[in-house]
């Protein structure tokens, strides 16, 4: 009886022996286990931190790119819009413009407050000059640049205005001293101004008759009528009315305006 419980005694402890090593197993076991967790954590968030600054540089380059896009597409917008607004401008018109503007700067310096030889002048140059220029009918009437005689026309001019101004006791506008004077402007521009400008003589200009006393006191006094008298001429004023400013620098005119109105010797 008492050997056998010994023998019970010795199976338990030994059982509770085995029991305590399968815990101890276990709980090796789980120790593992929670640090594999562990580490399958920590690269996940790896992982997911990884991915989140991929995913925001991707977002930030591609976005550039997007901004970059829209911004060109506005620009292409916004110079469309432009374009339909201001229509492309022709060769032949900004040439005429270039033209127009050249004399217009000689005669302002030539005439200041003659301007009754300006429009003296005008009566020959609208025929000759004005009406050949918006016609395009003659490539060498195109003057792309202010000619280098420029000057020289102004101070002849200016020496021709002041002879005028003692010799006529009038204006040239007054019908009687126009039918004396008139004549005489018209041929200084035909044989001295007109030649040194263009470097050359038309003999076109020598056929060419000047516009009446009437007809140029019209153009003065009637502006609702210049369409209808001279459409020509109008048509000249008209384009150089529009585009003075985007031939005022490309001519010369705008240096040149600048050093005759500082020379006063000119």
């Amino acid at each position: 009886m008492k050997d056998n419980l010994l023998g019970e005694c010795t199976k338990l402890r030994n059982a509770t022996s085995s029991l305590k090593k399968k815990v101890a197993a276990l709980r090796t076991n789980l120790e593992d286990i929670d640090l594999s967790i562990e580490d399958f954590n920590l690269r996940l968030d790896k992982l997911v931190a990884s991915t989140d600054i991929y995913r925001a540089k991707i977002e930030r380059e591609k976005g550039r790119e997007v901004r970059q896009l829209q911004h060109e597409l506005k620009q292409v917008r916004a110079t469309m819009v432009e374009q339909s607004k201001e229509p492309s401008v022709s060769k032949e018109t900004l040439r005429i413009a270039s033209t127009m503007t050249i004399f217009e700067s000689i005669l302002q310096h030539i005439c200041q407050s003659a301007q009754d030889f300006r429009l003296s002048s005008y009566s020959f140059l609208f025929p000759a000059v004005f009406e050949r220029v918006v016609r395009c009918e003659v490539e060498d009437y195109f003057l792309d640049e202010l000619p280098v005689s420029a000057m020289e026309v102004i101070r002849r001019g200016k020496k021709y205005v002041a002879w005028l101004r003692e010799d006529c006791a009038t204006h040239v506008t007054d019908p009687d001293a126009w039918e004396v004077y008139n004549g005489d402007i018209c041929d200084w521009w035909r044989n001295d101004a007109l030649p040194l400008l263009y470097g050359c003589r038309d003999e076109q200009w020598d056929v060419d008759l000047p516009m009446s006393y009437h007809e140029m006191m019209l153009w003065q006094n009637e502006p609702a009528e210049r369409p209808l008298l001279l459409s020509g001429v109008f048509d000249a004023y008209e384009i150089y009315r529009k585009h003075k400013e985007d031939v005022y620098a490309s001519s010369g005119v705008r240096d040149f305006d600048l050093r005759v109105f500082t020379n006063s010797g000119v």
